[in-house]
């Protein structure tokens, strides 16, 4: 029971759809309809600028955090029936699911980068810091996010493989690289018409 309701609330969690939120109640517009659409802080730029791009991007990375945090809690307090390592790769995917296909938004949601980042931050954090580290770096060669984005996830299960991390979060970040890639896709299907 323990474990159940700490997943649902991590969903919830990562439900919470902050830059539709933040735009609807800034200019009462309807962040989907604007720009590409999405949700996330790189559409949020567009619109609103980068100081609430910023802050969209920062709340989106402690949707993944808290949760997590929460959860490596849990784990030290009482005793649960799966494997320590189990349970945390499954919260930082449901964090993930829940921010990319959000029910408050009719189960569709951001890219989750920004989410990712938070999840996995306490789980494999010189992972995460490579893969932001990367991002910065492609940023001084190519102009397109979703390139720097994607460059980013894959990092990720990369250097989590080169750690030596427990296989269950090699696995875990594999799944939440393989859902950003996917969640790219229309993007990437753009690019490769031009």
């Amino acid at each position: 029971m323990t474990i159940l309701i700490s997943i649902i609330i991590s969903f919830l969690c990562g439900s919470i759809p902050t830059g539709y939120l933040i735009i609807k109640k800034l200019y009462g517009i309807d962040i989907r309809t604007k720009g590409s659409g999405n949700i996330g802080s790189t559409n949020v730029k567009r619109i609103a600028g980068i100081k609430i791009a910023i802050i969209t991007q920062i709340i989106d990375i402690l949707k993944g955090i808290v949760p997590v945090a929460l959860a490596l809690w849990v784990s030290k307090i009482f005793n649960l029936p799966i494997p320590t390592n189990i349970y945390l790769s499954i919260v930082a995917i449901v964090v993930i699911l829940g921010h990319d296909y959000t029910p408050f938004l009719g189960f569709n949601g951001g890219k989750g980068v920004n989410t990712t980042i938070g999840a996995f931050f306490l789980l494999a954090p010189i992972s995460i810091l490579s893969g932001v580290a990367v991002y910065f770096i492609l940023r001084l060669f190519i102009k397109v996010v979703s390139i720097r984005s994607i460059g980013l996830g894959i990092t990720i299960p990369i250097l989590c493989i080169i750690m030596k991390l427990p296989s269950e979060i090699i696995i875990s970040a594999t799944m939440a690289c393989i859902l950003m890639i996917f969640r790219h896709k229309n993007n990437l299907i753009g690019l490769i018409a031009k």
